[in-house]
């Protein structure tokens, strides 16, 4: 019975199969988190102008249609402080339920530029892995248990 179905589906135009996969499939975001580290190992925070319970935190973002990850990590940081990173590579993959989404922790390094900071952050500033202020508890345990991988 199964297989009949499989066969019938298989003959369905292209769109058609599109939109039951769409509809039987979950649906995810997909976010981007960058732990951006300067020549002296010190972790870029951003205090966020929308998030007055825990304002500091990561750089992130969403990945845009036709993104990688990592042009969607220097994207974000590029808009929200003119600030230039490079994305050295992956440090997780990681599910999440609320929203449901993907976020891929990526390991990155300070190349400099300009600060310009936009209306999503009120500063942009490096601060030693021992001297963090407080963060949302994800990220907080994030960048406690990867530590031994972060130093420079």
């Amino acid at each position: 019975m199964k297989r009949a179905a499989f066969v019938v589906a298989g003959r369905f135009p292209s769109p058609i199969k599109r939109l039951f996969t769409r509809a039987a499939s979950a649906t995810f975001l997909v976010g981007v988190l960058g732990v951006v580290l300067d020549e002296r190992g010190r972790v870029l925070l951003f205090r966020h102008t929308y998030r007055p319970f825990a304002p500091w935190g990561l750089p992130s973002g969403l990945l845009m249609p036709n993104e990688s990850p990592a042009q969607a990590m220097e994207r974000e940081v590029r808009e929200e402080t003119g600030l230039v990173i490079e994305v050295v590579g992956t440090l997780e993959l990681r599910s999440g339920a609320r929203p449901q989404r993907l976020d891929v922790w990526l390991q990155c390094r300070s190349r400099g530029g300009t600060a310009r900071l936009s209306a999503e952050v009120d500063e942009a500033r490096f601060f030693d892995l021992d001297a963090l202020p407080p963060l949302i508890d994800e990220q907080a345990r994030f960048l406690r248990d990867h530590r031994s991988r972060l130093a420079p």
